[in-house]
């Protein structure tokens, strides 16, 4: 087996670290974490297996994490051990376990790896009561909980008064007199339960919909906004696969985008099947409420070629069907056009 972690097996060091408890426990154990299995096996039903108390499988799973505690001098741990600390230090002392699950090749050398977790004397949970963060956060004994707390809530004072998103980099410049580099303050945020970054590496409050959007809409918007322009439904269907946000990994269905995107009036077709968020510069309408719209908002004369471009940029028509509309409802002046005070 070839990991990127100077070849350490963590299942062989499993089997090691208890290699002296009877091979029953050492089963019961492993089913605990779920090695060997699809998923971690739940005390009762371990015990209706062995036919067992619960009780007594939390027994034998408690003493054979004091057995990790008796291996000293074993150096397949202390290599383990060494591993996955300075991985969490690379990591600027704190992470979420689930993140160790890149120094294994599979799921059961990441198991064994969060049992060996348990036994390994620089490593603590850190109190998610104590502290707002996601469920599963550990850290190294010298990492300094109460800076962490301190940045945190800087970060979050910052997102409450703007209201907005930022990326990593933005958000360092926000801190200022932070010691912290922009990836560092990225390792912080990601242990947090409060603060999310979105698939566009924005980070903001988990309930935003522009960090967790929930529903097709929410969906359509975020990708708009991000992409800065009119998007085919199909396009957008396909964006929202490619940044995971459809629902449990299932495919979007491209019937089901188009659906919502008629029928939202925060979205505004430009073209065929082609939307984009309404915004001062993206209206409902036809060419012709377009046009009126662009002489509108201009504070003098256009000429031919700048309307037709502004239009070109909203709507997917060609360049004669916005001349036609132009001379149907604007003046002309000195070769520019303004609007007809005519027009109703």
């Amino acid at each position: 087996m070839n990991n990127t972690n100077n070849n350490i097996e963590f299942y062989t060091v499993f089997n090691t670290v208890l290699a002296d408890i009877p091979m029953r426990s050492r089963e019961i154990i492993a089913k605990r974490f779920g090695i060997g299995e699809e998923f971690p096996l739940t005390l009762q039903a371990i015990g209706d297996e062995y036919n067992i108390t619960r009780e007594r499988v939390r027994q034998i799973v408690q003493s054979g994490l004091r057995n990790i505690s008796n291996v000293d001098g074993n150096v397949a741990f202390m290599n383990a051990r060494d591993v996955i600390t300075s991985y969490i230090r690379n990591n600027n002392g704190i992470l979420v376990i689930d993140d160790l699950a890149v120094l294994g090749e599979n799921n059961d050398e990441y198991r064994a790896i969060r049992f060996l977790v348990e036994g390994i004397d620089e490593i603590e949970y850190v109190d998610n009561e104590k502290y707002p963060v996601k469920s599963g956060a550990v850290s190294l004994i010298d990492f300094d909980m109460n800076d962490w707390n301190q940045i945190h809530n800087t970060v979050k004072n910052i997102l409450q008064k703007k209201q907005k998103t930022y990326t990593s980099k933005r958000l360092h410049k926000e801190l200022q007199n932070s010691i912290l580099n922009h990836r560092q303050l990225e390792n912080y945020l990601r242990v947090s339960a409060e603060i999310k970054q979105n698939p566009f590496e924005k980070w903001g409050f988990r309930e935003w919909d522009e960090i967790s959007p929930k529903g097709v809409r929410e969906k359509a918007i975020l990708i708009l906004k991000e992409k800065k322009e009119p998007l085919h439904f199909r396009e957008i269907t396909r964006l929202m696969d490619l940044y995971g946000l459809s629902k449990s990994g299932k495919k979007s269905h491209p019937q089901t985008v188009h659906n919502e995107l008629i029928r939202d009036d925060k979205f505004v077709l430009v073209g065929r099947g082609v939307y984009a968020l309404k915004t001062v510069n993206h209206v409902e309408g036809t060419v012709k409420d377009v046009i009126e719209n662009i002489l509108e908002n201009s504070i003098e004369p256009l000429t031919a070629e700048e309307i037709i471009e502004r239009v070109l940029k909203i709507r997917q028509v060609q360049s004669s069907t916005v001349k036609v509309n132009l001379n149907a409802i604007a003046k002309k002046l000195n070769k520019k056009y303004t609007l007809d005070v005519g027009v109703s």
